[in-house]
């Protein structure tokens, strides 16, 4: 059947793909949004590999196992693009709640091990001979509903997050990564709602999804060098020769988006205010394309360290240091401001003074 043949194409197409972008990403991974693009290429390829087999399956025995086995993986995908989107555009780790969510996705999948002998999250199953080629047929249960319901908002928040951090954007190459990535996410979204919708009820959409997402992906990390591999090259640098590197300089964007390479020494402090990381120095303020935690990275061995959340300072650049409530501390920076110290990083200011 030309059809069969087709859709047996399309899921050699996404192995490979996946099996790629596997490759790329450990080869050129620069920071923890990275690992969660890795961790959705492997359950997708899982997926995907598993999709095959089920598609040879001949028995409902072997497609209940098949079916069992791929959503070890399946189960996971949508939490793994949710946290992607969420460090890519936040850089926030927000880990109460994916703990709360990981449990649940973690309790979908027990249900469909136990498929079998419980019927909250696939009412009943069975296998047809009969359409395009002989498919497995789910009928979902009360716990399905709310799992889609679950990965409904999932796609709402992250398209959300993704299309507010395009517009903020004033870089035109970070502006189109977020388009880049806010599309591949959004065809994964597509064809997802095609699938639950049973708009081909013999098959599977969301194959087809990942597929030319994989594609999508393929092209935002060789056209617009989404694992930001030109953006880390001096951080890499820094790390593996710190002894070669010195008076380092980190790329910052002053006025008018006019790109200076900044000396980190002359820097006072760094603040991270909403998705943007500011650099000031005694008498201007540069915006820094990299997150916080690039930034202390990056800064090793150069005096800075962090005093909050959200702050960074030059413990070179200090004027006085003075008490505030709750054990906390206030720094005075040489150009006058003043930098709450949070309790959790005043031991840290006060060895870094000794």
């Amino acid at each position: 059947m030309p059809y069969f043949k087709i859709l047996l194409s399309i899921q050699y197409i996404s192995i490979i793909l996946m099996i790629f972008l596997c490759a790329c990403i450990t080869k050129k991974w620069s920071k923890p949004a990275h690992a969660w693009l890795f961790f959705y290429c492997i359950t997708t390829l899982v997926n995907n590999a598993g999709y095959l087999a089920l598609l040879h399956a001949q028995t409902e025995r072997e497609a209940l196992l098949i079916w069992q086995f791929t959503y070890i993986c399946r189960a996971w995908i949508p939490f793994a693009l949710f946290k992607f989107g969420l460090f890519w555009c936040t850089g926030k780790r927000y880990p109460r709640l994916t703990n709360v969510l990981a449990y649940i996705h973690a309790l979908m999948y027990i249900m469909v091990l136990t498929m079998r002998h419980n019927h909250l999250y696939y009412s009943g199953y069975q296998f047809v001979d009969d359409g395009l080629f002989p498919h497995f047929v789910l009928r979902r249960g009360p716990l399905h509903f709310i799992y889609d319901a679950m990965c409904l908002v999932y796609a709402v928040v992250i398209m959300r997050l993704m299309i507010l951090s395009a517009i903020k954007e004033k870089d035109r190459c970070r502006r189109r990564q977020f388009i880049v990535i806010a599309s591949a996410i959004f065809t994964v979204i597509i064809f997802w709602i095609c699938k639950v919708c049973r708009l081909v009820p013999d098959y599977d959409m969301t194959a087809l999804g990942f597929t030319v997402a994989a594609v999508i992906i393929c092209i935002g990390i060789f056209c617009f060098d989404i694992l930001d591999t030109k953006n880390m090259s001096e951080a890499v640098v820094m790390k593996e020769q710190p002894e070669v590197v010195k008076n380092r300089r980190i790329e910052a964007y002053g006025d008018y988006d006019m790109r200076v390479k900044l000396p980190v020494s002359e820097i006072l402090y760094f603040e991270a205010d909403a998705e943007r990381v500011f650099a000031y120095t005694s008498d201007e303020i540069y915006n820094v394309k990299l997150r916080l935690y690039q930034v202390e990275e990056f800064a090793q061995g150069e005096g800075i360290i962090r005093v909050s959340k959200s702050h960074l300072i030059n413990v070179r650049k200090i004027e006085s240091v003075r008490p505030a409530i709750n054990s906390r501390l206030y720094v005075k920076m040489l150009n006058g401001e003043e930098v709450l110290v949070s309790r959790k990083y005043t031991h840290v200011l006060k060895e870094a003074m000794e």
